[in-house]
């Protein structure tokens, strides 16, 4: 899997829920699109959530909860789309 810089840096990490992020995203739950990055964000199970570039890379991965998520939505940060609305990079 190819990684952003940053996403080097957090899969060196043992703490970091990164070594999931190809597995969580064929198998995601929820999909969303970070309308302020384009990045897409994929949610895992446990909330392991992982954040992957338009081109398919891995950048970062963090946990979090159903009301973070929620708020997210809320306030227009993310928007949550189907795996059909997934760019062919990352299907």
């Amino acid at each position: 899997m190819k990684r952003t810089p940053h996403g080097k840096e957090r899969h060196a990490d043992a703490g970091r829920p990164a070594s999931e992020a190809a597995s969580d995203r064929e198998t995601a739950s929820e999909i969303y699109l970070d309308v302020e990055s384009g990045y897409y964000v994929f949610v895992g199970a446990r909330g392991r959530t992982h954040v992957f570039t338009l081109e398919g890379s891995h950048h970062t991965s963090f946990r979090t909860t159903q009301r973070n998520r929620l708020a997210r939505r809320e306030i227009g940060k993310w928007e949550q789309i189907e795996r059909t609305e997934l760019p062919e990079s990352l299907k």
